[in-house]
């Protein structure tokens, strides 16, 4: 189990001290310097147990944001992606550098709640947790997702090495038995072929191209994602052919609708993780017990009753979340909501398609208006309907939340390099259209927008992304 690393200003000791003792007694690993006689060589002991910690705590006083230690090691954590806990000890409002990160309100010199707690006792246990064995195949999305939230892995990174070393050995394995096992020779009629063997497997629902299997790996949460490589590519469409294709679907079409898609533009991101299924029932159900996340506003859907709390639909995306209820699941898993141009990467790749599976809308790939469903399915459900990097329903099923606030002029000077969206807005930007839209609504670069504070809507969802 890693440390925690408090910092805080030294007129905050005695607090500093109180919430130490109070997380040793939790049987927390604590480290916490006197912030009395900095030496030539204690900025390194500093840096050192910063860079080592499994979660960083920043006690928030005015004379903390004043201070540039404190504001110093705030920056180095994030930098070194550590999860951040910040506690309002003084003051109105949490500071600018972490408002997207959930606060914990410790005014009147209290200690936090059981939450609290709760999450770092969490994430110091992930981060001290052994690596299990890789899993040998992609998992199906149809067998039951609680499942598959059970392993608890240190690193995505030491996985996804793990998962290239694991898929090359399973690869080779058969011909290498074919080849040295006594009696045998690679010609023997007595060895099944690939295709009898493969009858013997039981039905693993819908799978990705076993050429991109590498960038398929699991979180801590035991969340499917999907490896998006650093490249360029060309994000948004010009508004006369984003008129053309709807017309294609609908005559009604008006070509102010799609103005806020133009101009098309040249963008390059870093590599980043992103959901192989948007967030299920299920898996929001997690975060709700683990008392960080409030539950969905209401628990039916368009056709049933009872949904959320029905474990006939744990596969199925949760709805009824407001912007604020996904970035804050998202945070609780290590990462965040996907900015507009992560989004659409993801579902488009390089190579300018209009439709994640590429060209031609078609009701057996997604669940929109055409295909009849009136209401979510499970995630998933369309194999046929996956991107280029094997992302599923990200054309219908539920909108999508994304980081971005809402501007329809935005593209005319966005950075040409991971852009972050506009500074502020009244809006969220929403993606990929529901099940209650019909196929005009489904391209790549459509962009929706709804008041972040919209709680009430059984087609909104989302899914998180890692950088």
């Amino acid at each position: 189990m890693g440390h925690l690393f408090i910092s805080y200003s030294h007129k905050d000791t005695g607090y500093a001290h109180k919430l130490a003792g109070a997380l040793q007694n939790k049987g927390l690993e604590v480290w916490i310097d006197e912030r009395l006689d900095y030496g030539s060589q204690w900025p390194l002991e500093i840096q050192k147990q910063l860079d080592s910690c499994s979660a960083f705590i920043v006690v928030m006083t005015p004379r903390a944001f004043a201070s540039e230690w404190v504001q110093s090691e705030l920056q180095r954590a994030k930098r070194k992606l550590k999860p951040v806990f910040p506690l309002l000890l003084e003051g109105d409002e949490p500071w600018l550098s972490v408002e997207s990160t959930q606060y914990y309100d410790v005014r009147g010199k209290k200690l936090p709640d059981e939450k609290f707690f709760s999450a770092l006792m969490r994430v110091a246990a992930v981060q001290g947790a052994e690596l299990p064995s890789p899993e040998p195949a992609p998992v199906s999305v149809t067998e039951k997702l609680p499942v598959l939230r059970k392993p608890k892995l240190k690193s995505w990174y030491t996985l996804a090495i793990a998962g290239v070393v694991v898929t090359a050995l399973v690869a080779l394995l058969p011909a290498l038995l074919d080849r040295y096992s006594p009696g045998s020779t690679p010609d023997s009629p007595d060895q099944p072929s690939g295709s009898e063997s493969a009858t013997d497997v039981p039905d693993q629902g819908p799978q990705p191209d076993p050429a991109s299997d590498s960038g398929d790996f699991i979180d801590d949460n035991g969340v499917f994602m999907r490896f998006v490589p650093a490249d360029e590519f060309t994000m948004g469409i010009d508004a006369e052919e984003a008129l053309s294709k709807c017309q294609e679907t609908r005559d009604d079409c008006v070509l102010d609708w799609f103005t806020d898609e133009a101009p098309p533009h040249q963008v390059y991101l870093d590599d980043f993780f992103i959901d192989k299924f948007e967030v299920t029932n299920a898996l929001y159900r997690d975060c709700v017990d683990e008392g960080v996340c409030d539950p969905p506003t209401r628990t039916d859907s368009n056709t049933r009753p009872s949904y959320y709390d029905n474990s006939e639909f744990d596969d199925y995306p949760v709805i009824y979340v407001g912007w604020d209820m996904a970035e804050t699941y998202c945070e609780w898993r290590g990462g965040h909501l996907p900015t507009e141009a992560q989004w659409e990467r993801a579902a488009r790749g390089t190579d300018e398609r209009t439709y994640p599976w590429g060209e031609g809308i078609d009701s057996t790939l997604a669940n929109y208006a055409q295909y009849g469903s009136e209401d979510t399915t499970p995630v998933g459900a369309f194999e046929g309907g996956a991107s280029p990097y094997g992302v599923y329903d990200m054309a219908g099923n539920v909108w999508e939340w994304g980081a971005d606030w809402y501007s329809d002029s935005y593209y005319r000077d966005s950075p040409p390099s991971n852009p972050p969206g506009p500074d502020s807005g009244d809006f969220r930007v929403l993606r990929g259209g529901s099940w209650d839209d019909d196929g005009a609504f489904l391209r790549v670069s459509i962009r929706g927008r709804n008041d972040p504070e919209v709680i009430s809507d059984n087609g909104f969802g989302f899914r998180c992304v890692w950088e």
